[in-house]
């Protein structure tokens, strides 16, 4: 692991965000909410890659990652409201066909300003060791 791991990881969660915003105006509400949750992992694994030289152990809880990271309490209320959105969570209760439906429009206006806080609170960390 190295700066550019996590140089690498940053740009994927920047990039993600892009696409969220580009799924959110397609109407495609569950791939912007999977987003949503990608960037934030990514955006909280560079930090550790940062802290560790290595990537954190992850079970898909952005809440255990943030900890481990030292993300302060608004950023880990940002990082349980999109955790549920992991594909491996919201497709146990939601059909597939039906992920899109169950998010409203409100609910991925909150999760994109959540996402947004996580990769705001983590860019410090990033720019400042490049």
């Amino acid at each position: 692991m190295s700066l550019d791991e996590a140089l690498g990881m940053w740009a994927e969660a920047a990039q993600d965000m892009v696409s969220a915003g580009l799924s959110q105006a397609a109407d495609m509400r569950y791939n912007c909410a999977d987003l949503c949750n990608q960037a934030a992992e990514k955006a909280l694994q560079a930090v550790y890659v940062l802290k560790h030289d290595a990537r954190a152990p992850y079970d898909h809880n952005l809440r255990s990652l943030g900890e481990l990271v030292g993300a302060p309490p608004d950023v880990l209320t940002d990082l349980d409201a999109l955790t549920p959105y992991h594909p491996s969570i919201f497709l146990d209760t939601h059909a597939a066909e039906e992920a899109d439906d169950a998010i409203d429009a409100e609910t991925i206006d909150d999760l994109l300003k959540r996402a947004r806080g996580v990769l705001r609170w983590a860019r410090p960390f990033v720019l400042a060791a490049y």
